[in-house]
């Protein structure tokens, strides 16, 4: 009697490790599947957070969504050479002075000043009268050009924007992931402009 209640029990305690480890295997695997998804999409939901913070004028949503030093980093190596390609090419301007080291006293304070969560919300409110931002041509202008998004590495996303009239025009947004989920948006390449 005790014999085939134990082995009654010993069968129960079989069948309920195996539900136990199908289980367990199917939440993880379930687990694993939507952290993959969300680690693919991060960069997706990233950009449509700084779309939304630009079409409101959230400067404060916006700034969340940056990394500042690498971004004046970049726009100032941008700067910087599109002027000395230039000058180099524009037998028009008469400056043999301007050099890399004036360029450079001339681009980095005013990147400097207007790439930072208080110069994004004056560019955004419209308080720097020399940057007046018309945001109401942001999405036809996007209709008028090619755009392409996706990873080029596991910790960079890039989108291409290239106008669709003059294909030479080509700027790209950079993202680099922050952390494992978070991106933000790190460089912006205009070289081909």
């Amino acid at each position: 009697m005790f014999d085939s209640l134990s082995e009654r029990l010993r069968d129960r305690l079989k069948s309920t490790d195996k539900k136990t480890i199908i289980t367990g295997a199917a939440v993880s695997a379930g687990l694993i599947g939507i952290l993959s998804g969300g680690a693919y999409y991060a960069p997706y939901l990233t950009l449509n957070s700084i779309k939304n913070a630009t079409e409101h004028r959230n400067a404060d949503a916006l700034s969340q969504e940056i990394n500042f030093p690498e971004l004046r980093v970049s726009i100032k190596e941008n700067i910087k050479a599109k002027i000395l390609k230039q000058t180099a090419k524009d037998s028009t301007i008469k400056a043999p002075e301007l050099t890399p080291t004036l360029v450079k006293k001339i681009v980095d304070p005013i990147v400097d000043e207007l790439i930072t969560p208080a110069g994004i919300e004056k560019l955004m409110l419209d308080k720097v009268p020399e940057a007046q931002i018309d945001l109401t041509y942001l999405e036809t202008d996007l209709n008028k050009s090619n755009v392409t998004m996706g990873y080029e590495s596991f910790d960079r996303f890039v989108v291409r924007i290239i106008d669709k009239v003059d294909r030479t025009k080509d700027v790209s947004l950079i993202l680099k992931r922050d952390g494992f989920l978070a991106w933000k948006l790190s460089a912006i390449d205009i070289s081909k402009v």
